[in-house]
């Protein structure tokens, strides 16, 4: 779901991600000693022959899932839990209800996934999964949105897993905020957190000479003119529901960043960046 002043900001949708630097690492908790899975998706073709291609099956626990973009425009993979025996039909509906402010079944939750990947490039995350059914959108693209049969479904079996992600630098996001640790410049690898109870997802862009949050938050009030941060160097992750964790690296620059969200409350409603959801971060 992207705003109308910014090509990126309204995706439930809200980053392959290369492992990075060295003293940054993750720790799987829990009493379980298999070996993290890794699961790939690929998005390939343009226009009617555009489609999502993934893995059947995988099991509960620690997974690193990579995004391959191999089109031409950008690309993401937002993941859909489904709880209980629910067709396509009905999980694209859901979608399409939750990224236009309406309420979310209740048996249909965000399930992470990778952010916004530019054409030709991979993005990896670790994050647990639990299980269900897990419906793969690029909600970057209509036609596969759109077409519940081109919606790759992945069967998750398994115990609901105890397991963790843990890094040393986090980003909480919560009702209606982001708190932040010391945010190290360059490629970092992070543990986004949902500690909250909706859904959330992390949008974070530079701002641009001496804007503040507050300007931010207004210019998405008003819906005019050009944004006050620097969509060039923008960056998503995928929605999470609350309580739920993943490892995502960003790239970030020294300086000012604004982190807001665009995903609504499970009852429907306007964007948490609407509710003040949209905050200041400086990046050493």
């Amino acid at each position: 779901m992207k705003p109308s002043i910014s090509r990126s900001s309204l995706r439930i949708a809200t980053c392959l991600v290369i492992a990075v630097i060295a003293a940054i690492g993750f720790a799987a908790c829990g009493d379980s000693e298999e070996e993290t899975q890794s699961l790939t998706f690929t998005l390939s073709g343009e226009g009617k022959s555009a489609k999502t291609s993934g893995p059947s099956s995988a099991e509960t626990g620690l997974a690193e899932i990579t995004l391959t973009n191999d089109r031409k425009g950008e690309g993401d993979l937002q993941l859909i839990r489904v709880e209980g025996d629910h067709s396509p039909e009905e999980v694209v509906e859901g979608l399409e209800a939750a990224m236009n402010g309406k309420a979310f079944p209740e048996w249909f939750f965000a399930g992470g996934g990778v952010g916004a990947t530019a054409a030709g490039k991979s993005q990896t995350v670790t994050q647990v999964l639990e299980p269900g059914t897990y419906y793969a959108f690029n909600t970057e693209g209509s036609q596969e949105q759109s077409d519940p049969a081109s919606v790759p479904a992945v069967e998750v079996s398994g115990d609901v897993s105890d397991e963790t992600v843990e890094a040393d630098e986090t980003v909480d996001a919560f009702e209606y905020g982001f708190e932040a640790d010391q945010l190290s410049a360059g490629k970092t690898e992070i543990a986004f957190d949902n500690t909250g109870a909706q859904p959330h997802h992390l949008l974070a862009a530079p701002l641009i000479g001496d804007n503040t949050a507050e300007d931010v938050e207004k210019a998405f009030k008003s819906e005019k003119g050009k944004p006050p941060f620097d969509e060039k160097g923008f960056q998503t992750t995928a929605v999470l529901e609350g309580g739920e964790g993943q490892l995502v690296t960003l790239d970030l620059k020294p300086g000012r960043y604004v982190f807001f969200c665009f995903i609504t409350d499970r009852q429907g409603g306007p964007p948490h960046a609407l509710k003040g959801m949209v905050d200041e971060v400086e990046v050493r």
